[in-house]
Parts: structure tokens; sequence; C-alpha cells
């Protein structure tokens, strides 16, 4: 290779084989054996979902995928039988087949107990957690006796017109088609293709005369006005939702046992609007994955129980379960049985000829929204039970994403999990939509909000490691602080699978990481990065500024609320609650400030479209009375949820007289947020000023302050942040581990002003410590450098500053010092300019398929393809040449320059200025930056290989590795595997399916060093307390 050997080697900083599980305590500030910034616990580190394609797979090859993730630094697995994904029709084209005995390897059979203990105990030796889902596929439902009440109900429907004046004389309609849950009548008043319309006064519940044979008489009165009456009946039904197949209801390329017992067939969905439903998980786990030492095992190793997100409305009518109308009723205050015919097919997946509304002004919106909260209600109680279990029977805690794709109220049932997990598909990488998630739980006082990261449609064997961690940045700027990294299949040989392996959705969606692509060996830099932002996102308390009351009973999309940017320009932080929430104990208010154990926001903004409900506006009133700032944004609201039209014109005069406080305020519509909140002096705690989009997020933890901050722009972008603290300031690199003090800052005696420049979609973590015993280093106070100054650091001693000037010192430069002296540096003459280096080599190493593409035990093909030498600008590998575009694998660059530069740098200094000792003519030393990285890189010079770089803005200093002469730079990148597979596309399978038939073939894609890579030398000035000097090849101190 072109390369040093030690470039290959994964600079992984050992952890300890001791591993603390989680135990039960799910809340901030729990002792939690964190680690340390430089190298945090497992129980810190983000984990990869781990997929098994089924129980057949070979176990010692499990063991090693699992020390595989610890080697590469994940803290663990979250361990998910994927059985095809569920072999349900979802994806387009032929079912994928069954590659193993599904009678004999289903999920819970002894086989499936077998990997799951040899998870666990190879997690205990290389001191890992595991997360465990709670079933096949999602989660959602194990194998169950078909008719078990605790399985999914659907609520079917029949109806019969009766005209107006007529009788109906018979049976119900659809009678013994399940349990009758009702039978109603109503006036048809209109009908069109999409809606037809009921009188609400003529809906009428007539369930009570129907007789146990099913018989009932109606009369329909002779003297209404309308189109007909119709006669509905409802039954309950079990929907028998498959999580996984029965095997003899799909194709298999293998010969299948016959089925005798009721695990072997399938797995169900349960009912996840009942604590039954929640039994029948608890029972199955009971009697066929747990025994004494299995759970001694969970509680040392295992973090969570869990369950993905809640998909099972492809094949529903309408979610019911027994208690719903008792429920209701209870929690409503009204029956909701001559309602039903509004409830029906309302599921987005449901597409019927036409939905039933009322004549009433909001068309019965209403009653569809008493129906959500009860689900809403009902699903707390399954999460409830699941919950309990996990902690006092497991020792560990339940995790799920709860809520959305479902028409409930997501913040709602947020505080009934341990571990309350979003994910960036369904969120669609907003950060707006990751604060409606992430205010609930931190209100809730949980420690960790989890997401699912990584998967992206089409991205499969294509997606770039910027892209990937730019959608962590993202979701770290919105409040998450865990990541389950999407995903790890198992990475041995499986049936009619080929080469890069195990395939989970159908190619669709990204990302298959693993040993089979070229940058695994290079997955430890950014697992590091992400590791230490966990850190400090997972330390201390979030404080938020502002609170945005946020009520809906449908969060099947999570869309953005407040789109406008001038609360992000400002540099406002702000979350979203629902009124629901109101009643957690953090909700209250002190000295104007809500919730001040948690976020301590300092004003609540209720939008004019937004929903009222009864508790929620009485919370509201005792918000303003005791001091909290209210703005009521673009007008009053007026809209209120649920049938309660007492509470509605109660809600509407309360929130009339509230306006008379002066801590509340009402904007007109297109008055800026941001503007009133200047106007009645409510700052942000980061008062951002800058040319780019700055996200920024802010933990408090016993005497020190962390902020995250995140520029979601494309492009480079400077300004300052003043923050509302006066601790002293310091840089924490989550890519290398150091901790730095910052020395450029302006401070008053509340703020602390820093000035900063970010790449773009580059972040940074600043801390300031506020122990009072800190020792504030000697630092120049201004809120912006010259473009002169490349850095400036920490000198000899605290009373010592290190200024890196560059070739751009060409005039006076003068610097105020917080010892209140003003110091000035005069200009440099003859220092060499930022240089690019060219005369590139490269070798191309290949990967690709190997002879026997059903052979996945070597990790690819691998060969030097091609060495091509002499590339003086550095171009996308397709751009070398065209028969690159169908190479994936890794590129070994190398260079050279000569050290120092031939032009000696010296000074230009006016004559009043007198040297106790002359400036020595050299350079004192340079920094290597290369720009943007396309997926990974790894870099040394003369052999020493850098510590890991940002790959949004890769540059490091190169000082201590530079010699006299000539210097060696050698770079060596990874790419993706879409460009390979473009080649054999139509080879490629997984269980039988060929991804040709599923999605297209990868477009071409840039592989490579793709910016330019500089040199940028520098001459470094000690100033002090009492002046200045030039250095040689390190620091002097003054004469």
């Amino acid at each position: 290779m072109a390369c040093s050997i030690a470039l290959f080697l994964t600079t992984l900083t050992l952890q300890s084989r001791l591993t603390y599980a989680m135990g039960t305590n799910d809340q901030v500030n729990v002792n939690v054996d964190y680690g340390t910034f430089q190298a945090p616990s497992a129980i810190v580190r983000p984990r990869f979902r781990y997929w098994l394609p089924d129980a057949s797979v070979n176990s010692s090859q499990v063991a090693n995928d699992i020390r595989d993730v610890g080697r590469v630094g994940a803290g663990g697995v979250e361990l998910l039988g994927y059985y095809l994904y569920g072999n349900v029709q979802i994806f387009p084209g032929n079912f994928s087949l069954l590659q193993s005995d599904w009678t004999v390897n289903y999920f819970g059979s002894p086989a499936w107990k077998n990997l799951q203990t040899v998870v666990l105990q190879t997690a205990q030796e290389e001191g890992l957690v595991v997360d465990l889902a709670l079933g096949p596929n999602q989660g959602a439902g194990v194998p169950a006796p078909s008719e078990s009440d605790g399985l999914l109900w659907d609520l079917f429907f029949f109806e019969v017109s009766i005209p107006i004046g007529g009788t109906f004389d018979g049976v119900l309609p659809g009678w013994n088609s399940g349990t009758l849950v009702a039978a109603s009548t109503g006036l048809v008043l209109n009908a069109t293709a999409s809606t037809i319309t009921l009188s609400q006064t003529s809906l009428n519940d007539v369930t009570k005369l129907v007789d146990g044979n099913g018989h009932v008489r109606i009369n329909s009165p002779s003297n209404q006005t309308g189109i007909e009456n119709r006669l509905f009946a409802y039954y309950l039904k079990h929907s028998h939702y498959p999580e996984v197949q029965a095997q003899d209801s799909v194709m298999a390329a293998v010969p299948q046992s016959p089925i005798k017992i009721y695990e072997q067939n399938g797995s169900w969905v349960v009912d996840h609007f009942s604590a039954l439903g929640a039994q029948t998980l608890i029972d199955y786990w009971q009697n066929h994955l747990l025994d004494p030492s299995t759970i001694n095992l969970i509680k040392k190793v295992g973090n969570y129980v869990w369950e993905d997100s809640q998909e099972f409305f492809f094949l529903e009518n309408t979610f019911w379960t027994p208690g719903l109308p008792d429920t209701f009723s209870a929690n409503r205050g009204y029956n909701v049985n001559k309602y039903i015919p509004l409830l029906i097919n309302t599921l987005a997946s449901s597409t019927p000829s036409a939905l039933y509304v009322t004549d009433e002004p909001d068309s019965g919106s209403s009653h569809i929204a008493d129906y959500r909260q009860t689900l809403t209600e009902l699903n707390a109680i399954y999460l409830q039970t699941l919950t309990n279990w996990a902690q006092r029977t497991l020792g560990i805690q339940f995790s799920a994403q709860v809520v959305y794709n479902l028409p409930m109220d997501m913040l709602a049932n947020i505080p009934y999990v341990n571990g309350p997990e979003c994910e960036t598909l369904a969120f669609d990488g907003s950060i707006d939509a990751y604060r409606q998630f992430a205010g609930l739980a931190n209100l809730a006082g949980k420690r960790i909000i989890s997401s699912e990261s990584g998967a992206g449609f089409g991205q499969t064997y294509q997606q770039s490691i910027p892209d990937l961690l730019s959608g962590f940045k993202g979701s770290i700027a919105g409040g998450v602080n865990n990541f389950i990294v999407h995903g790890y299949p198992y990475s041995g040989n499986y049936g009619n699978t080929t080469w890069p392996g195990f395939t989970t959705f159908d190619y669709m969606f990204s990302e298959m990481h693993g040993p089979h692509l070229p940058g695994w060996d290079f997955y430890s830099d950014w697992f590091g990065w992400l590791s230490r932002n966990q850190w400090v996102a997972q330390t201390g308390i979030p404080k938020i500024d502002l609170v945005f009351w946020a009520k809906s009973t449908d969060h099947r999309q999570i869309l953005p609320k407040y789109t406008t940017d001038d609360l992000l320009t400002a540099g406002f932080s702000y979350q979203y609650l629902s009124p629901d929430n109101f009643a957690l104990p953090a909700a209250y208010v002190l000295d104007g400030i809500l919730a001040p154990q948690r976020q301590q926001f300092n004003a609540m903004v209720v939008g004019v479209n937004e929903i009222l409900t009864g508790p929620g506006v009485i919370k509201l009133s005792e918000y303003a009375i005791a001091g909290l700032p209210i703005i009521f944004y673009g007008g009053l609201p007026s809209k209120f949820q649920g049938y309660n039209q007492d509470g509605y014109a109660s809600a509407n005069a309360t929130i009339s007289r509230l306006t008379l406080l002066r801590n509340v305020h009402v904007t007109p519509p297109g008055v800026g947020l941001a503007d009133m909140l200047a106007k009645i002096k409510i700052t942000p705690r980061t008062a951002v000023s800058g040319n780019g989009t700055w996200y920024t997020t802010w933990r408090s933890h016993s005497s020190t302050d962390y902020v995250y901050v995140f520029n979601a722009g494309q492009i480079f972008s400077s300004g300052s942040i003043s923050f509302e603290t006066t601790g002293v300031p310091y840089t924490y690199d989550t890519w290398t581990g150091e901790i730095t003090p910052v020395l450029v800052y302006e401070q008053s005696s509340t703020h602390t002003t820093i000035p900063l420049q970010l790449a773009g979609s580059q972040s940074t973590v600043l801390a300031f410590k506020n122990s009072g015993g800190e020792n504030r280093e000697l630092y120049v106070q201004t809120d912006s450098i010259p473009a002169s100054i490349l850095n400036i650091r920490s000198g000899s001693s605290l009373n010592a500053l290190s200024v890196l000037l560059t070739s751009a010192s060409t005039s006076l430069i003068k610097l105020q010092l917080s010892t209140g002296k003003t110091t000035t540096l005069p200009p440099v003459q003859g220092l060499t300019p930022a240089f690019h280096l060219s005369n590139w080599s490269l070798t191309i190493e290949s990967w690709t398929s190997p002879s026997n593409p059903f052979d996945l035990n070597p990790v690819a093909a691998r060969s030097n393809l091609t060495t091509i030498f002499g590339i003086q600008t550095l171009l996308p590998w397709n751009e070398l040449s065209s028969s690159l575009e169908t190479v994936s694998g890794r590129g070994y660059y190398s260079t050279s320059f000569v050290w120092p530069p031939a032009t000696a740098p010296r000074l230009n200094a006016p004559q009043e200025i007198v040297f106790n000792r002359p400036p020595t003519n050299n350079h004192n030393g340079a920094f290597l930056d290369l720009g943007m990285i396309v997926h990974t890189a790894r870099v040394s010079v003369n052999g020493h290989v850098l510590p890991a770089l940002d790959v949004a803005w890769a540059r490091a200093d190169i000082s201590s590795y530079l010699q006299n002469g000539v210097n060696i730079v050698e770079v060596v990148v990874s790419t993706p595997l879409g460009n390979a597979l473009r080649a054999i596309w139509s080879g490629v399978e997984s269980s039988g399916k060929f991804a040709q038939s599923q999605i297209e073939a990868p477009g071409v894609a840039a592989y490579g060093l793709v910016s330019s890579v500089a040199v940028i030398p520098y001459w470094e000035v000690s100033v002090s307390a009492s002046g200045w000097e030039f250095g040689d090849m390190g620091l002097r101190d003054w004469c």
C-alpha cells in the first residue's frame, strides 16, 4: 500500500470492560457512570440497531458482530429480530423468500433465546450494553393464540338505508361479524363523493333495542327534512395485524416444518390501548425468553426493552379496544356510540368512499378529537404497564417511539416511558419537530431523549458520513441526546444473499453499516465525536428560553410549527408543551419562571390557531397570575378541543380576563415575536450576531454550563454569541477530546461574548466554569479577531498568550488584554502565504464482490486497481477517469512539501519599537487544511497519525510533526459502496429478493479528496501582561 500501516489502525480510546447498566432511574442527574469527556462510558455512547434475519444465523458470527461494534466505539447494540420486516407486503415486488425453517426459528424459540444469550454474554465480556426489542420486526407484537383478547382490535361497520317515514324491521346488518359494540341511526342531510353530512340532532344510540338474535325495529319519522336515514352497526373483531406473517402464508426457499403450536404461527400486533395488550407481551417474555440466569444477565448489561414506532395502521380501519366506550364516557362526559360514524376510516391508510361529518359548525371534529384524546389516555396505560414491568421485573427501563404515526397526542404520553425515542426519518430532520418531542421529555426530567438515526430513503450503500453526521447535529440542536445508529445487519452468510450482505428494507433505506463497508475501520473517529457530544448533551439540565403551547391529537405527521426565523436569528431557544403536560410536578411558576427546576422558561407563547383545553386554560391562568410572561401570538386563540360547550365558554372568558394582566401581551398579525420579546425585555440566553444559521442548546450541571452551537447552513459563517454567564470559557473539542481555554472574548457583569467561525454543517461545544476557584488565564478582550491571526492559545503561563500570525499580517494589530493593557503587534513581511499541495499520487484499492458473491466471510474482494501519479488538482475519482465511475473502496494519497519555506519572514516594525531580543527569521509552524471531507479521511504527516479531523472543516496544527527538509503527507480516504454496486446491481440480492426489482441502481457519486489541501504557515508571538516577543519554534519568555 501507498501509506503507512498506522493509518489503518483505529485510533480508539480503550473503554473499560466493566459495564454499568442503566438501572431503573430515568431522571437527569442520576448517578450513572458517565466516564469522562475524553472517554465516555458505554452507557453514554451511541449504539447500533442490530438486525438479525431470524434465529437460524450463526451464533459465533453474532458474537463477532457484537465485538466489532465495540471495536469502532459504539456503546452496544439494540437487538432486533428483523424477520424480513414481518414479510408483510409493504414494499413493491415479490415477497422475500424464507431462508430458514421459521417453524423452528420463530421469535422466542429456543434458537432465538440462545442468540439473545450470546448477545448479552458477549456484551458483558466486551463492556457493552444491550437494548432488547419486545418482539420481532418493530417490537409491537409476539406470537399469541389467534383470538387472544390481548391482540389488536378493529372496528368493522355495516349500514343500511331507511327511507324517511319508513321502517327497518329485521336483523342488524353484519350480525355475527363480531361482538356488537353499538348500533345507531342518523339522518343524511347531504352527500357528495367525499363526505356524507348527518344531522347532529338526529343521531341516536339504538344499541339497547337490539335483541339477542340481532333483531331490531327502527321507525323513521315522516316529518324529517333530508335524503334518508341510515342504520349503523359496529362490531369488534381482532384485526390479526401481522408483526410477522405465519410461514404458511408466504413463499419459502427452504422446506417449512408443520405448524403445531401457536408460537410457530407468526407474531401479531398486540392491543396498544389496554393493559392486557402489554400483558400479552410480558407473558410471552416470561414464558419463553426469561429465566433467573437471563434476568440476572439483563440486569448487568441490559439498558432498555424497546418498541419501535407504531406503524400498524396500514391494514387497520378504526382503532378500538373493549374498554374504550367506558373510558370515553368517564373522561369526556358523554356516550360515544352515536358518534361512531364520524370515527370510521379516519386513519390515513383507510380509503373509504366517503367520510361522515355532522352539520355542527366544526363538522363534528370535536367528537373525533375526544375519541383521539381517549385513545391517548388508553395508550398511556399500555406504555405505563410495560414501564412498570421493565423496572420491577428486569431491573432496567422501557424505551419506545411514542405515539407518532398515529392519531393521538404524542406530547401527552412521553412521560409514560423511561427513554422516549424519536427518529430522523419520520421527523424529516426538522429541528422544530425534535423540539416538539424534547420539550415534554425535559419537563418530565428524562435523562435520555433518543433517536433512531440515519435512515434515509434511497441511500442504501450510498450514505456519506458527513450527511449522517449532519442529521446527528440537527437532532442535538433540537434536544436529542442519544442515538441509535440505523443500523448494523448481521454480517455473516445468509440464504440467497450476495455481497455486500444481508440488507434490510429491500434496499430502500440506509444504512448497512459494518465490516463490508470500506469506511468501517475509520468509524471510530466519528463515533468518538458522537460519544463526546452525547456526553455533553446528557449532562445536567437543559435551559430553554421560551415554550410554545402545542395541543394536537393527531401526530401522524410531525410538521414544523413555528416556521418564522426571527427567534433563530436572535438566538432564542424554544420548545413545545401540550397543556396535558401542565399536570406534571415540575410545571409550576416561581419568580416568573416556568419549570424552575427544569428548563426555566422565561415566557410562554400561545398562537392564535392553537387548540385550548379546559384544564390547560386553568393552568395558564395560574401561570399568568404567578408572573409568567404570556404572549398571545397573532391574536387570541378561539379553538377548543372536544365537545364541551360550557368548557369552551369558560376558557374564552378566562383568556379574555388574562389580557388585563401586565405580563400578558397580545401581538396582532404580522408583528414579529422576537420584536415583542425585545419590547418586553426578554432576551435569549445566547444572543447571536452573525451571518450564519446558528442553533444553540444549553445544559447546566453543577458549576458548569455547556453550550452546543450548530451552523445549520451549508456555507462558512462567522459572528459572535453573547452568553448569559460570566464563567471561565473553554472549548470542548468533540473530535479530539481536547479541552482548551477560550482566550478571545469580552465579558461584562452578566454576559460573555465570544467570536466564532463555523463551516457549513459544523458544530462546536463551549463550556463555562463557574466554580469561583477556576484560574482565569490572560485573554484578549474583543468580540472579533482579524484574519491575520490564525489562532490565540495558551502561553507558557497564566499571564501569557501565544498568537499565531499568518501572511495577512501586513499592518499593526492592536490587542486589548484582560489586564486593561493594549499591546500592538507590528506587521510581518515575508511570511509565506498558505500554499496548496500538489503532485499527489493516488493508489485506489477497489472493494467489490468476492468471486463467490454468496460467501460473505471476506469483507470484500480487495485489490489495488490503479495508481495515478502527478495529480496537480484534486478531483473526484470519476473526474480523474471515467473508468472509476464504478469503483468504490479506499484511496491512498501521498505528496510532500519542503519545510521551512524558502522565504524568511521579517518584521516591518516602527522605529519606536525596540527589541530586547531580535526576532529570528523563520516560520514557527503550520496548519494543514483539507477543507470538507466527502466520507472519511485519516491523515499522517511524516508517519505521525493526526487526531480525528472534523469532516466539516478538516484542519489541524501539524507543527510538532514537521521536520527540516522533505515532509510527507499521506491521506487515506474511504467511500460508500454505491459506485461499485452500479456495476453488479442486477445480481445483488438479499433473502432472494433482487435489488434491481426494488430500486434503481445508485447514481455516480463523487469520491476521494475533492477539496484542495493547504499548508498554512504561521509565526508565533508570545504576548504577556507586560509585552510581547517573537519565538523560535516555541515560546520565549520576556527578557
